[in-house]
C-alpha cells in the first residue's frame, strides 16, 4: 500500500487555521509627514557629501511598494484663532520701506556740535538694514516659529505659500551649528548696547551729581536707561510696537466667552508691559499684532529660564539699537545717540555749570530717609564742618488749632535747608531732610566725562575683521 508523503504526519493537536490576510498600514497624516533624505542631501558631521547607493525615497522591495498608502482624502483639522494668529505675525515680516523708514525716524545725532554747521554727514542705519532688522528680532521669535512650524507641519525653509519670515535673515547662520541651525537676532547687540547704556548712563549720572550714595546712584541709572524706561522710548518715541487698532483687531476672543467683568475692565489690561492673564490666545494680542516691527514670541516661567513678556522685547530692540549705531559708528557716535534718545534730561545745559534742574526733579522721589537729622550731623562731622543745629525762623497761631512752624538747619552760620510743619520736630525733621536733598543733588564736576578721552581721535570706520580683529585708533581698545 503506498502512502501519501506529501502528507502532514501524524500529530494529536488540531489544526491550525489559515492565517488571516494581512491588513495594510493606516494612512499617515499629511501634516506629520517629513521630506526623508535622499542620496543627494545626505551629510555627514563634518559637512562633506557622502554618497549613498540607496535611495531613501524609493522602496526597496515589491511588498514595502505595495504596503506605502497613497491616501490624499485626509483633511487637517482647521487652525485655530491662536495659530491664524502667530501664523500671520510670522509670515509677515516689516517690509524693507518699513525698516528703512525706522531708520529714518532714529536720526542719530552727529557726535561733533559743528559737524552739522559745516556739511558733514549725519551717521544713519539706513544703509544697515539687515542690521536693523536684525537688533528688531528677539531671541524667543525663532524659538516661537520653530514651535509654530511642528504644529503646522511647514517645512524648514519657506511656508508652502512662499511667504517670508524676515526679509534678511531667513537662511540660517553659517558659523551655527549644523545639528540645531541658529538664526540672527539681537541678542549680542542687545548685550552690547546695555553695557554702553550702563556706562555712560552711570557716568553722566555721576558728573552732575557726585555726593550721590551708591543705592541712589544705581536708582537713578535704572530710571534712566532700566527696562521700563528702554521699552517707553522704543514703544512711544520710535514706533517699534504694533498700532493700538492692531492689538484690538488682532487675535480678539470670542465675545461669547468673554465675561462680563472683562468686557467692562478689558481695556485697562494692555499696554502696561506686565503679564497678561494665560488663556488660549496668550500672544495673539501683543506677539501677533499684525504689522510691528519688533519681533518676538511670549514664554512662560521655566525652571532655567525666566519668562519673555512684551517689556522684555521692546526694552532689548532699545539695547540692541545702541549697539548696532556703535558697531557701525564707533563710540563716539554711539554716546551721543544714547544722550540724545535716553539722557536727555541728565545731560546739563551749556549756560552753567549746575545739574539738570529736571534731572534734580526726577531724582527726588529716590531719596528716602528714616533719621535726616542723624544722617546730616555724621555727614558734617566726616567732612570737618561745624556740628547741626536747629533755629525757629518763624511761626504762626502757636495758640490755635492749626499752628505752623518753620524752622531753619544751620552748620554753623551757613543755612543747609528749611523746612515746615504743624510742630516743631516735624520742622526740624523737614529742614534735615531738605538739607541732605541739597547736598546731595548738588556740586557738579566741570572736569567733563570720562568718556571724552574714548570719543576724542579720527573717525571710526567700523570693523574689519578679514583676519582677525584689527585695532582702530581709540576704539577697539
Amino acid at each position: 500500500m503506498e502512502t501519501d508523503t506529501s502528507a502532514r504526519p501524524l500529530s494529536t493537536a488540531a489544526p491550525r487555521p489559515a492565517a488571516a490576510a494581512a491588513s495594510p498600514r493606516p494612512p499617515i497624516p499629511a501634516e506629520v509627514v517629513r521630506s526623508r533624505p535622499t542620496s543627494s542631501t545626505l551629510h555627514d558631521p563634518d559637512g562633506a557629501d557622502t554618497e549613498s547607493p540607496i535611495d531613501l525615497d524609493q522602496p526597496t522591495t515589491a511588498a514595502e511598494a505595495d504596503a506605502v498608502p497613497h491616501d490624499d482624502a485626509f483633511v487637517p483639522p482647521p487652525l485655530t484663532q491662536q495659530q491664524l494668529s502667530l501664523l500671520y505675525a510670522y509670515t509677515s515680516p516689516p517690509p524693507v520701506s518699513a525698516l528703512a523708514a525706522f531708520a529714518a525716524r532714529l536720526a542719530t545725532p552727529s557726535p561733533s556740535s559743528t559737524s552739522t554747521s559745516t556739511g558733514a554727514d549725519v551717521p544713519s542705519l539706513a544703509d544697515h538694514l539687515a542690521l536693523v532688522e536684525q537688533a528688531l528680532i528677539h531671541e524667543s521669535f525663532w524659538e516661537g516659529v520653530r514651535t509654530l512650524q511642528d504644529q503646522l507641519a511647514l517645512s524648514a525653509g519657506a511656508t508652502p505659500t512662499g511667504r517670508r519670515f524676515t526679509a534678511f535673515h531667513d537662511a540660517p547662520l553659517a558659523d551655527g551649528p549644523s545639528t540645531s541651525p541658529s538664526h540672527a537676532h539681537n541678542g549680542a547687540l542687545a548685550a552690547l548696547g546695555n553695557s554702553l547704556l550702563g556706562t555712560l548712563a552711570t557716568e553722566l549720572v555721576l558728573q552732575s551729581f557726585p555726593n550721590l550714595p551708591t543705592r541712589a546712584t544705581k536708582a537713578a541709572v535704572t530710571l534712566y536707561v532700566g527696562p521700563k524706561s528702554l521699552a517707553a522710548v522704543a514703544s512711544h518715541a520710535w514706533g517699534v510696537a504694533p498700532s493700538r487698532l492692531d492689538l484690538a483687531l488682532v487675535g480678539r476672543d470670542d465675545p461669547g466667552k468673554v465675561s462680563r467683568k472683562d468686557r467692562a475692565y478689558g481695556h485697562l489690561v494692555g499696554g502696561r508691559g506686565g503679564a497678561r492673564k494665560v488663556g488660549d490666545e496668550v500672544g495673539a494680542r501683543e506677539g501677533a499684532a499684525g504689522q510691528g516691527l519688533v519681533r518676538w514670541n511670549r514664554k512662560p516661567t521655566t525652571v532655567g529660564k525666566e519668562a519673555v513678556l512684551y517689556e522684555d522685547a521692546l526694552a532689548s530692540v532699545a539695547r540692541a539699537i545702541v549697539g548696532a549705531v556703535y558697531q557701525t559708528h564707533g563710540f563716539a557716535a554711539a554716546r551721543t545717540f544714547v544722550h540724545a534718545h535716553f539722557l536727555a534730561r541728565v545731560v546739563p545745559p551749556a549756560s552753567t555749570a549746575l545739574a539738570s534742574p529736571s534731572a534734580a526733579q526726577d531724582l527726588v522721589p529716590l531719596l528716602k530717609f528714616t533719621n535726616p537729622s542723624r544722617v546730616l550731623s555724621l555727614s558734617l562731622t566726616a567732612h570737618g564742618l561745624s556740628p547741626l543745629r536747629h533755629a525757629l525762623l518763624k511761626e504762626s497761631g502757636r495758640l490755635s488749632a492749626h499752628p505752623t512752624y518753620v524752622t531753619g538747619a544751620f552748620s554753623g552760620d551757613v543755612k543747609l535747608g528749611e523746612g515746615f510743619g504743624s510742630s516743631v520736630r516735624m520742622s526740624e525733621w523737614r529742614a534735615s531732610e531738605d538739607a541732605l536733598r541739597r547736598v546731595y543733588l548738588g556740586g557738579r564736576r566741570n572736569e567733563g566725562l570720562p568718556s571724552d578721552a574714548w570719543a576724542a581721535g579720527e573717525a571710526f570706520n567700523g570693523w574689519r575683521n578679514a583676519s582677525g580683529w584689527t585695532e582702530v585708533e581709540h576704539e577697539s581698545r
